[in-house]
C-alpha cells in the first residue's frame, strides 16, 4: 500500500513539472454561445471572425479586427466545458483542535480535480483619440468541482497529543471541493478539503479526516 502511495505522488507531482499551463483566458478557435445562438470562432493572426451554425449554410456574420472605423457594439461569448486540472494547494488552513491553535501548513501536494467551467468573453470597441475604435477582449472564468490526491505533512509531537514520539514526514490522501475565479489572467482559487494519513499514527494525528481551508493553483490538462 506505501509503495502504491509513493508512485502516485510521484506521478502526480512530475505531472506539475512538465505539464505546459495553457492559458484558459484566450479566445481560441471553438464554438460559442451568442445571444443564445451557436457561433463558430475563428481566429486568423489578430483577426476574429464568427461563423453562423445555425443553419445548414456557413455565413460569416461579423469579422473583428483589432481596430475599426466605427464600434460594432459590444458582444458577450459564452462557453461551457468539462474542466481537468492538477491541482496543488500551498496554503492549507486547519482550525483549532485538542487546544492546539490555527495552523498554516505549507507541504507538497497535488491532487487531480474535475468539474465544471463557464468561461465569457466580453469584446467591444473603445474610441480612441484618432477617432478609431481599438478591440478590447475581456474573460471572467468560474469552475467548480472535487479534487483527489496525494501530499505530505510533517508528524511530530506537536500534532499527536506528544503520542509520537519522533518526526517524520508523512503521506496523506487529500480530497475535497474547490472553486476557482479567473479574470483575464488573474486567478485564484479556494478549496475546502480532508486529509487522511496514510500509515499506523493516522488515529493519533490531530488533523486526521479534520476539514481545511486552502489556497488552490490548477495547471491546465484540457
Amino acid at each position: 500500500m506505501r509503495i502504491l502511495v509513493y508512485f502516485s505522488l510521484i506521478i502526480l507531482l512530475g505531472s506539475c513539472s512538465i505539464i505546459k499551463n495553457t492559458p484558459k483566458y484566450d479566445l481560441v478557435d471553438g464554438v460559442y454561445q451568442l445571444n443564445h445562438t451557436k457561433v463558430l470562432v475563428e481566429v486568423t493572426e489578430d483577426t476574429l471572425h464568427l461563423i453562423s451554425k445555425s443553419t445548414d449554410v456557413v455565413n460569416v456574420e461579423k469579422t473583428l479586427p483589432p481596430v475599426l472605423s466605427q464600434s460594432t457594439g459590444n458582444l458577450i461569448l459564452r462557453k461551457g466545458t468539462f474542466d481537468l486540472d492538477l491541482l496543488a494547494i500551498p496554503v492549507k488552513i486547519h482550525g483549532s483542535v485538542n487546544g492546539i491553535p490555527t495552523q498554516m501548513i505549507t507541504e507538497i501536494n497535488a491532487s487531480v480535480y474535475f468539474g465544471k467551467r463557464s468561461d465569457r468573453f466580453y469584446i467591444r470597441y473603445n474610441k480612441t483619440p484618432r477617432s478609431l475604435f481599438k478591440r478590447e477582449i475581456n474573460h471572467f472564468g468560474l469552475s467548480y468541482g472535487a479534487f483527489v490526491g496525494f501530499g505530505s505533512t510533517a508528524i511530530h509531537d506537536g500534532v499527536s497529543q506528544s503520542q509520537i514520539t519522533y518526526d517524520y514526514q508523512g503521506i496523506v490522501f487529500s480530497k475535497g471541493l474547490a472553486g476557482i475565479i479567473a479574470i483575464n489572467n488573474f486567478t485564484l482559487g479556494i478549496a475546502y478539503g480532508f486529509d487522511q494519513l496514510m500509515d499506523e499514527n493516522a488515529s493519533k494525528w490531530i488533523y486526521q479526516q479534520k476539514p481545511y481551508w486552502g489556497i488552490a493553483i490548477g495547471l491546465n490538462l484540457n
